[in-house]
C-alpha cells in the first residue's frame, strides 16, 4: 500500500512538473522571436535614419537575447552616427567581448578612437581587423587615417591604394551596414589624388587629369607633387595640368 502511494505521488509530481517544463521551453523560442523581430525594425529604422527609434529597437532586442554580439555592435554603430561616442565604444568592447572574432566590432572601436585623435590605439585595433580578414577596404581606409594622424604618410598612402584596390567606390557608396568608415574632406582629397595615380598608372590620362581636379578643389595639401612624382611624368608637358596645377 505504501509503495502503491508512493507510486501515486510520484505520477502526480510529474504531471504537475510537465506545463512548468513546457512554458520553459515555449520562453526560450518566445524571447529569440522578441529579439529577432526587435533587430528587424532596428534594422529599418536605422535604414531611414531614424537613429532614436533604432536604438530604442536595439536596446528591446539585447533585453531578450543579451549575449548576442551583434546586437550591441549594432546599437553602438547607430550611438556612433548620433555623437554618443562613449556609449558607442562601451557597446563595441561588450560586442568584441562577447564574440571576438567579430572583425566589424574590433574595426569600431578603433574608429571611436581614431574620433577621439588616438591615433596609434585606433591602428592597433584596425590592425587587429586586418589580421582576422584583409580583405576589407574601410578597415585599410580607416588605417590610413590613422597612420596620417601619426604623420606616417608613406604607409598611409600604402593602406590608401590597398582600399582602393578592394574597393574603387570605397568613399562613395553608402554604407548602412555595421561597420564605421571614417571619411573626412582631407580623406577625401587624398583619396582623389590617389585615384589620379591608380589612373595614370594604367595609362588613363583623361581620367587622372579628372582626379586630379577634384584632388584640387578639396584642397590637397601637397598637389604639386604631380611634378616630382615620377608616376605622374607622361602629364608634365600635358597643358592640362598646368591650368589644375602650376609648377
Amino acid at each position: 500500500m505504501k509503495m502503491r502511494m508512493m507510486t501515486l505521488a510520484a505520477a502526480s509530481l510529474l504531471m504537475c512538473m510537465a506545463p512548468y517544463a513546457r512554458t520553459q521551453s515555449a520562453t526560450k523560442p518566445d524571447k529569440a522571436a522578441i529579439a529577432h523581430k526587435a533587430e528587424e525594425r532596428g534594422d529599418l529604422a536605422r535604414s531611414h535614419k531614424e537613429y532614436a527609434v533604432a536604438i530604442t529597437y536595439y536596446q528591446e532586442a539585447i533585453h531578450a537575447s543579451h549575449q548576442n554580439a551583434t546586437l550591441y555592435n549594432k546599437l553602438g554603430i547607430v550611438q556612433l552616427q548620433m555623437r554618443a561616442r562613449g556609449a558607442a565604444r562601451k557597446n563595441f568592447a561588450q560586442a568584441a567581448k562577447l564574440n571576438p572574432e567579430l572583425i566589424s566590432a574590433i574595426n569600431n572601436l578603433g574608429a571611436v578612437a581614431l574620433m577621439d585623435k588616438n591615433y596609434k590605439v585606433a591602428a592597433d585595433y584596425f590592425k587587429q581587423a586586418l589580421a582576422k580578414d584583409e580583405s576589407v577596404a574601410a578597415t585599410h581606409l580607416n588605417l590610413a587615417e590613422a597612420w596620417m594622424g601619426q604623420g606616417e604618410v608613406d604607409h598611409a598612402m600604402t593602406e590608401y591604394s590597398r582600399a582602393l584596390e578592394l574597393d574603387a567606390d570605397i568613399l562613395t557608396t553608402t554604407d548602412e551596414g555595421v561597420i564605421a568608415q571614417i571619411a573626412t574632406p582631407q580623406q577625401r582629397a587624398r583619396v582623389a589624388y590617389m585615384i589620379a595615380k591608380a589612373y595614370i598608372k594604367r595609362g588613363n590620362v583623361d581620367g587622372a587629369l579628372v582626379s586630379l581636379s577634384k584632388a584640387r578643389d578639396l584642397h590637397y595639401y601637397d598637389l604639386n607633387q604631380v611634378y616630382s612624382d615620377k608616376d605622374f611624368a607622361p602629364l608634365w608637358d600635358d597643358p592640362r595640368l598646368a591650368k589644375i596645377v602650376k609648377r
